[in-house]
């Protein structure tokens, strides 16, 4: 047993030093283009806080002695929850997160619920699919397509919004910029390795399903990066760009891991197995659209405002608590 909480922690602290070497470089090297810090979160950090995701997800499908088609399906649902739910929560409570009003930029909470809808969709049809090959390779396919236009759409609104320049924190060399990133990158895929071992042999000792591991440990640990870099961002009041960062991940999560998953080990997706992942599923889809609704509308709880475009420290509060509440509920009805 300790070895595992050894492999473990082993893969958090690879997986925490790896993220933070990739997003101080791609921020040093994407101010050389002088975008918004909103698209740069969107972009370039979002896909290197996504690495851990990736990393874990291909370490789960591809070495033999993990081999675990349900983590990699578990971790991709439960770090969106984590995304939202934990670190948006735990990043409000300290500091207020302005979003923007523009027309262009509001919308984008909208696009990734819709995504979010699109992809339990898919999740649920391929679940209940007798036989998924060759299925799986052209809804892979088309995930990735989904992925390439957004990303493409990202970049059109940028181009009509104004231009705002991101403060540079990180006075790096172009060539210590890529150093770095390798090295990050390099971090990262070792620690997803150990972390997800250990994961896998945690869920084996205390016989716990190991969707329900990536649901909650594989996805905490993968979700570290995205928090890491939203509390800096946010210290540095550079707020816009922290959500852009857990919008992008959120999306190359459900949009571009999963196609991974398709794309590699599409023959192993898990069949009449909806029941394990349903719940997880619909609470996944059940934040995104309150995560939605406050942020483009505002909620009211009784007597208590939350206004829109803002999240401020009730709301974080109450993230954080039904975050919790969902933890503890999937290891105590498994």
């Amino acid at each position: 047993m300790i070895l595992i909480f050894v492999q473990i922690l082993l893969g958090v602290i690879c997986l925490g030093i790896g993220a933070e070497f990739i997003v101080r470089s791609s921020i040093n090297l994407a101010n050389t283009y002088k975008v918004s810090g909103y698209f740069i979160g969107f972009t370039i950090v979002a896909f290197g806080t996504s690495i851990p995701e990736l990393s874990a997800t291909l370490s789960a499908i591809s070495y033999p002695e993990i081999n675990s088609v349900s983590i990699a399906l578990g971790n991709i649902i439960g770090s969106n929850i984590a995304n939202i739910l934990l670190i948006l929560g735990l990043i409000s409570i300290f500091i207020d997160i302005e979003f923007s009003n523009q027309k262009e930029k509001k919308d984008e909470t909208f696009w990734v619920l819709v995504i979010t809808f699109i992809v339990v969709g898919i999740f649920i049809f391929l679940s209940e699919m007798q036989s998924s090959s060759p299925v799986t390779i052209y809804v892979g396919v088309a995930l990735v397509c989904m992925l390439l236009g957004y990303i493409i759409w990202q970049y059109i609104v940028e181009k009509k919004s104004s231009n705002e320049e991101t403060k540079n924190t990180y006075n790096q060399s172009q060539l210590y910029s890529y150093l770095f990133l390798l090295l990050g990158l390099l971090l990262l895929i070792g620690g997803s390795y150990y972390f997800v071992l250990g994961s896998k042999f945690l869920a084996t000792e205390l016989k716990v399903p190991e969707a329900i591991i990536g649901f909650t440990l594989v996805a905490f640990g993968t979700s570290l990066p995205e928090l890491a870099t939203g509390v800096a961002a946010a210290i540095r009041k550079q707020t816009k760009l922290a959500v852009g960062t857990i919008l992008g991940s959120n999306v190359y999560n459900i949009v571009g891991i999963f196609a991974v998953i398709l794309l590699v080990r599409g023959e192993d997706f898990p069949k009449n197995s909806l029941d394990l992942y349903f719940e997880s599923l619909i609470f996944m889809a059940f934040v995104t659209i309150v995560f939605t609704l406050k942020i483009r509308k505002g909620l009211k709880i009784g007597n208590i405002h939350f206004r829109p475009y803002r999240l401020g420290r009730k709301t974080g509060i109450i993230f954080l608590i039904t975050y919790f509440i969902y933890v503890i509920y999937n290891f105590s009805n498994f």
